[in-house]
């Protein structure tokens, strides 16, 4: 086996784990979700799976990290092909639509935020890394596309991720389909008001 396969197989394995943890947890629920589950449904040892991850919300961490990782991708590339002559309210919604697009990713994000602000301080320090990151990409891309444009968008990148942690709990609450089009609508033109 050569160095590059050695290499590849702790990630291979992380993502293992993390598919079949993310396909229990939308199936049986995040607490209801043991160690034990993953490892069985993984097909390794109590001990394996301890190797990777000593703790179930280390493996709730790194699949909400990576399914940010990919919206902020995708985000990141729409950027790059996007034009110039967006409209605020063009990007709002192509930001809310991909983010509230998976619903297991708005129950993740909920669950981390609940632990994140609670007792975890482990997972508080991850999660505010990554929201600053978060924030910073989304700042980079309205600085990109919105460069003729007077609007603090320092301000308008904590404004989008407050709108989109609300917007995921109501995404998850309610049984009507959420009116994106009407809220990005809104927000722009308050902000227009200021």
């Amino acid at each position: 086996m050569s160095d590059m396969e050695q290499n590849s197989l702790p990630i291979d394995m992380r993502n293992k784990i993390m598919r079949a943890a993310g396909e229990l947890m939308a199936e049986k629920g995040i607490k209801e979700t043991s160690l034990k589950d993953i490892a069985k449904k993984t097909k390794i040892s109590a001990g394996t799976l301890y190797y990777y991850y000593s703790a179930k919300e280390d493996i709730i961490y790194d699949i909400a990290d990576n399914n940010l990782k990919q919206i902020t991708d995708g985000l990141l590339n729409w950027i790059d092909h996007t034009d110039a002559e967006k409209s605020r309210e063009q990007i709002l919604k192509t930001v809310f639509e991909r983010i509230l697009a998976a619903e297991t990713r708005g129950k993740l994000h909920l669950y981390l935020i609940s632990e994140a602000g609670t007792a975890n301080l482990a997972l508080k320090q991850k999660f505010t890394e990554r929201y600053a990151d978060w924030r910073k990409t989304l700042m980079f891309g309205l600085n990109k596309v919105l460069k003729n444009d007077a609007t603090d968008n320092n301000s308008l990148a904590y404004l989008i991720l407050a709108a989109i942690d609300g917007l995921i709990i109501q995404n998850m609450f309610s049984d009507e389909s959420m009116p994106i089009d009407d809220i990005v609508r809104l927000i722009v033109t308050a902000s227009n008001r200021f």
